[in-house]
């Protein structure tokens, strides 16, 4: 994780300003949300030069370690959750289910998703959203030109890897009238190497991260932007569970 933070400062070194704006605004949700509840008078009387019991909570990722966690990683690098009498743990993506699984089976406090928590809400599921941290969503639909892949009406008969869960994906192929039976979805692997090696046609990605590794492999792509049929949802959400906030 600390190569990450390193990785993050050498390559956006403009951004650091925002980076610990974000981090500071997570850790003092965090910090509100938990704090109400966990207040004692063993923490109240603590000396400030003394560093408080801190309480353990885990924060389960949606996705493997990569720029779209900065905020989390410099919180706990900079000590911001210390501060706040936390220690926070961050968990790896589950090789399967999701994170909205994960924190409803108990396995972490908390967890990042994206705008499919509305859904789960919907289905009665007892999430709760307590920050957005991307205002618009960075996902999008990658298509190897030489696939002669235009638009998404051509995906039709390919091979495509599509993430799971995907809303915004979801919702770009509805409004465009297509339907997943009309290609093969192929798993993801929560990389683009398959895409690198040619062995699918599209693949979801991330816009802030992903087509920079496949630049850097020399592979040249299109972009299908959700937002081009309309489709603008939040990104990355922070959630709980209901009996978390009780």
């Amino acid at each position: 994780m600390n190569n990450c933070i390193s990785a993050f400062y050498v390559v956006h070194p403009l951004k650091r300003r925002a980076l610990l704006l974000h981090a500071g605004i997570v850790a003092l949700l965090f910090a509100c949300f938990l704090l109400c509840g966990i207040a004692n008078a063993d923490t109240a009387a603590a000396s400030p030069a003394k560093v408080p019991n801190l309480n353990k909570v885990s924060l389960q990722l949606r996705w493997k370690h990569q720029f779209q966690f900065a905020g989390y990683y410099a919180a706990i690098a900079k000590g911001f959750y210390r501060d706040a009498g936390l220690e926070v743990t961050l968990i790896d993506p589950p090789e399967k289910g999701d994170a909205v699984s994960e924190v409803l089976e108990g396995k972490a406090d908390f967890g990042t998703t994206g705008p499919d928590l509305l859904l789960s809400r919907a289905k009665g599921q007892p999430v709760v959203a307590l920050a957005v941290i991307f205002q618009h969503s960075p996902m999008v639909l990658l298509a190897r030109k030489e696939s002669g892949i235009s638009s998404i009406h051509d995906l039709v008969n390919k091979r495509v890897m599509i993430e799971q869960p995907s809303a915004e994906l979801q919702a770009y192929l509805q409004a465009e009238k297509m339907t997943s039976a009309q290609f093969t979805q192929v798993p993801h692997p929560h990389t683009p190497d398959a895409f690198i090696r040619g062995e699918v046609d599209a693949i979801s990605a991330y816009i802030s991260d992903e087509p920079f590794l496949i630049r850097q492999a020399g592979v040249e792509y299109l972009t299908l932007y959700p937002r081009s049929a309309g489709v603008d949802f939040y990104g990355d959400l922070l959630f709980t569970t209901q009996q978390q906030i009780d």
